[in-house]
């Protein structure tokens, strides 16, 4: 009898980003159809919340030592902790049949440089090549890559799967570009759009806003970026306000809860009251929603969350991903840059939606009712890609034919 497969799901997850988490507990939950039987563990950034929140063992995706010893491996150019994390990962992944980095940005280097998050995926991949474990990208984000070790680092990770796909039509083209061939890989929905939403609430007697409050400072982190960002928000709030709208606040980070604090402080007292419950995951964004008629966010997921509610959605953007998700939920004209938005755009577009509230309501319903039946093919994709029982050998034999990026 074949013994029972072990599954290692690898990601951000556990790290207080509400998206991340989202999508650990949808790729479990399909995942859970497809193999019942297996036995599923985590790879991820904060193990012990992984374990508390899911019940499944977790593992941490990297280590550096603190204090003295921190300073001594960044004189030595970070040369013990690297190798210690390498031949970790090696020990690890060695233990499991299947890896999977499942939703999320996983091809990009946003907020990061090379040695932070696009190494932690090169070093993950790499190790699951050598020792024969099946990698498989399950609806992950691609682009951009700004930084060239960065993209060295991606790209070498993704050539290393046996299995890829991808969560918008964007990701796939861009993966295309810088040379990873992906004519073969499909393009599913995200798949927090697997998570069951809250029940239907009433219709509001004021028009509800629900705007999404990010610690937003570019790709980069530019402060310049930051205070723009902050005093175009403030500013739109007051003129929500002066409207006679509701305002909502929505977060979906914990970083995004100090942000809302720090906004707080700086709006009037009417204004800063707010009628946000405390949100601890997205099933709470979600319930928030719920009591929203117009959701603008920057977090890609807080817009997965509204469309999700069957809300019209405006995004602040800051990747071709928010602009994709728009397009596919039909409302592609209300999207815009984070990191320079245009305020009076943003109210024309408020009041664009407000001003024919049904029509846009029916057509984010209808375009999210088509992308959720397409859910059913990330299923299918899975049982093509998990491995049915035979031995490690053979797994191996489907992997790609070299590391090296083409």
């Amino acid at each position: 009898m074949a013994s029972q497969l072990r599954v290692a799901l690898i990601g951000g997850y556990g790290g207080g980003n509400f998206g991340n988490d989202a999508s650990l507990e949808a790729a479990l939950g399909l995942l859970r159809k497809v193999a019942s039987n297996a036995d599923y563990e985590c790879i991820c950034t904060g193990p012990s919340r992984v374990t508390a929140q899911f019940g499944i063992s977790a593992h941490r995706l990297a280590y550096r030592p603190g204090g003295f010893l921190r300073l001594l491996d960044t004189l030595l150019l970070r040369g013990p902790s690297g190798l210690f994390n390498w031949l970790r990962a090696f020990w690890i992944v060695g233990r499991f049949d299947v890896l999977i980095w499942a939703g999320t940005g996983v091809f990009d280097d946003y907020r990061t440089g090379p040695l932070g998050f696009p190494a932690q995926v090169f070093r993950w991949s790499v190790a699951a090549r050598v020792r024969r474990t099946k990698l498989i990208f399950l609806s992950v984000g691609a682009g951009p890559i700004i930084n060239p070790l960065s993209r060295f680092f991606l790209k070498t990770a993704a050539v290393c799967a046996n299995h890829r796909s991808y969560r918008d039509e964007d990701s796939r083209r861009f993966m295309q570009s810088i040379g990873v061939d992906e004519r073969a890989s499909p393009v599913f929905p995200d798949i927090a759009f697997a998570l069951s939403p809250p029940a239907p609430s009433r219709a509001n007697v004021t028009l509800t806003v629900g705007v999404g409050v990010m610690a937003y400072r570019g790709w980069r982190r530019s402060a310049a970026i930051e205070a723009d960002y902050s005093a175009k928000l403030l500013s739109f709030i007051g003129a929500l306000r002066s409207r006679g709208l509701s305002v909502r606040y929505l977060v979906a980070e914990e970083s995004d809860a100090r942000a809302l604090a720090d906004l707080k402080l700086k709006l009037p007292t009417s204004e800063g009251a707010g009628d946000e419950e405390p949100m601890s995951d997205l099933h709470d964004v979600m319930r928030a929603i719920n009591a929203c008629d117009i959701v603008v966010g920057s977090r890609y997921h807080v817009l997965v969350a509204g469309l999700k509610v069957r809300r019209p959605c405006v995004s602040l953007g800051y990747g071709p991903k928010h602009q994709a998700l728009l397009e596919s939920a039909g409302i592609g004209q209300f999207s815009q840059a984070a990191d320079d938005f245009d305020l009076p755009l943003l109210i024309a577009q408020i009041e664009a939606i407000a001003g024919d509230l049904e029509h846009y309501r029916r057509t984010v319903a209808a375009s999210i009712d088509r992308l959720e039946a397409d859910l059913n093919g990330i299923e299918s994709f899975l049982r093509q890609s998990m491995p049915d029982g035979a031995d490690k050998a053979q797994m191996y034999s489907d992997a790609t034919d070299a590391i090296a990026p083409q």
